[in-house]
């Protein structure tokens, strides 16, 4: 056979042509996409449930330091005076309260004595003039900086007294009135 020089007749474009690479491509951009979806919602949950852990983690850390200070606050409630100044020279020992609860050497909580608005008008109120004999113990936990938490508690110091119902013939354990 012999071969006919010239031109050579043109393919005939299909339309159908390519359609299954172009349907593959959408495919596999539609499953990336759903796949990075379904990684992004995994991952927003488990950083809601770390935040959840962390944040009753807190507030337990910070109870946990309110517990532990109270009896340090209750005994120097004569120095309350010296923990409101501001003046860190004059603070007793151990004040603030710092305490460690899980052994690694780091402080997880931070404790100290805030006064209550306890003057009256016309005066403004003084942070750190105590008139009544009653502070707020605030605990800071410090073990977990992204969920901070503080509780704090109302306490008055009442002195120690005598028991008083002895008068009035009730009687503290029964006494009548032998005082």
């Amino acid at each position: 056979m012999s071969r006919v020089d010239g031109p050579r007749p043109a393919r005939r474009w299909s339309p159908q042509r390519g359609a299954a690479l172009s349907l593959m491509l959408i495919l596999i951009t539609a499953l990336l996409a759903g796949g990075a979806l379904a990684m992004y919602l995994q991952l927003a949950d488990t950083k809601a449930a770390k935040f959840l852990s962390e944040s009753r983690g807190s507030l337990f850390c910070a109870e946990a330091g309110l517990a532990a200070s109270r009896s340090y606050v209750a005994t120097h409630a004569t120095d309350w005076p010296a923990m409101l100044d501001g003046d860190t020279s004059n603070d007793p020992d151990g004040y603030p309260i710092e305490g460690d609860l899980d052994g690694d050497g780091v402080m997880d909580y931070h404790v100290e004595v805030r006064d209550n608005d306890d003057e009256l008008p016309p005066a403004t109120n003084d942070p750190s003039l105590d008139t009544d004999a009653t502070v707020f113990v605030v605990s800071t936990c410090l073990r977990y900086p992204d969920t901070p938490r503080e509780v704090l508690e109302m306490i008055s110091f009442s002195g120690s007294g005598f028991n008083y119902r002895n008068q009035s013939g009730q009687g503290a354990g029964g006494t009548n009135n032998a005082n």
